[in-house]
């Protein structure tokens, strides 16, 4: 896959980053099928934000999502399927980071395709908090 079949979605110009594409590449390339999302903090700092909604006939019942930076990766579930969180980061958002379906991975020297391998493990790993009986892809 290359960063132009990325549906690049969000509030930011539609052009990522060079870590931004190397990061969706290889997310995509474990677990095709997520969204992206380009965001933008206030001064400026580039963000994305990737998505994964649980659907079940046709409607969403929740949605996993996870932030990318250059801090690293964190994530959990939206509060509100991406309804009012979507552009806010996960933080200020307050997504449960440590609880059981959290995920945080600082960048700490580990590579873009690391972080990527870190967050397919994490979307793909059965949820033990809420909705938990709706396996991730």
């Amino acid at each position: 896959m290359t960063a132009e079949k990325i549906d690049w979605g969000g509030q930011r110009e539609r052009v990522a980053t060079k870590a931004e594409r190397v990061f969706a590449i290889s997310l995509d390339a474990l677990v095709p099928g997520l969204d992206y999302w380009l965001h933008a903090d206030g001064d400026g700092t580039p963000w994305l934000l990737v998505s994964l909604d649980v659907v079940e006939d046709n409607a969403v019942l929740a949605t996993l999502r996870l932030d990318f930076d250059e801090r690293g990766i964190r994530g959990g579930w939206s509060p509100a399927c991406l309804n009012w969180d979507d552009g806010v980061r996960a933080e200020e958002a307050l997504i449960e980071l440590s609880g059981p379906d959290g995920v945080i991975h600082p960048a700490d020297g580990a590579s873009v395709e690391d972080l990527a391998r870190r967050a397919a493990e994490w979307f793909t790993a059965p949820k033990r908090g809420r909705w938990a009986d709706h396996p991730a892809p």
